[in-house]
């Protein structure tokens, strides 16, 4: 958690050895903070994955209010990988990363990868704000989609057809609707706090189907609305 958005690419990229990666989930606010905090521990056994929640600081000092969910007492099915304790009659169980054989190593790795995979298709979360035949779309997470929220508001009011694409969850990333909307706008507008991280991902999303502009603050300074709302007007 920073004050700028500059550790994506470390908790994205990141997060695991070769072709290990960590599930990331980029909350907006301090009740998402709290839901994604209160599934995640779900969702790290389910996949037998670290799972991150990439705040922002301003979350972490901001007040809002926030609804409790109802306590869970989950009971969870002894797995199959849990080393427990000598069982009759079962294979001995050794959880270890060091693989001698090339094979062995090679059928790990693609067993994770139809993890990921199973992950992308039950976990990618986003949502969409704003005009319903947008002209440009607007990518950003966490604190920026919410400026990003009153910035598209304000480019309406202005005569500027836009829409807000939130990813929720940044790994998995929601690559289809992003591709979608770039068959259908004449261009994407990606607002991050950093010097340019997260807009990768969108521009691989895109794959060249419109051009994709980047408007960047680091440091801990923020856009401002107006700021946004005057870039979208200027891409027109």
């Amino acid at each position: 958690m920073a004050a700028a958005q500059s550790d994506y690419w470390l908790t994205v990229k990141g997060g695991g050895h070769g072709d290990g990666q960590m599930l990331t989930f980029a909350p907006w606010s301090v009740q998402e903070c709290y839901d994604l905090t209160y599934v995640s521990f779900d969702i790290a056994l389910r996949y037998r994955a670290p799972v991150c929640i990439l705040g922002d600081a301003i979350l972490a000092q901001m007040m809002e209010p926030v609804v409790p969910r109802e306590p869970l007492d989950p009971v969870y099915p002894q797995p199959d990988w849990a080393v427990g304790g000598l069982r009759t009659g079962r294979d001995r169980r050794v959880i270890t990363s060091i693989y001698i054989e090339a094979e062995a190593l090679e059928s790990l790795n693609r067993r994770l990868y139809e993890r990921y995979a199973e992950a992308a298709r039950n976990e990618t979360r986003w949502e969409e704000l704003g005009d319903e035949q947008p002209e440009i779309l607007v990518c950003a997470y966490g604190i920026a989609a919410r400026i990003c929220q009153t910035a598209v508001e304000l480019a309406a009011q202005a005569g500027v057809r836009a829409r807000l694409l939130r990813p929720i969850s940044l790994f998995p990333f929601p690559t289809e609707p992003i591709r979608a909307w770039a068959e259908r706008v004449r261009k994407v507008l990606v607002v991050e706090l950093s010097m340019g991280q997260f807009v990768e991902d969108v521009r691989l999303a895109v794959e060249g189907r419109c051009p994709v502009e980047f408007s960047g603050h680091t440091g801990g300074v923020l856009h401002t609305p107006e700021e946004v709302a005057a870039t979208l007007a200027a891409m027109r």
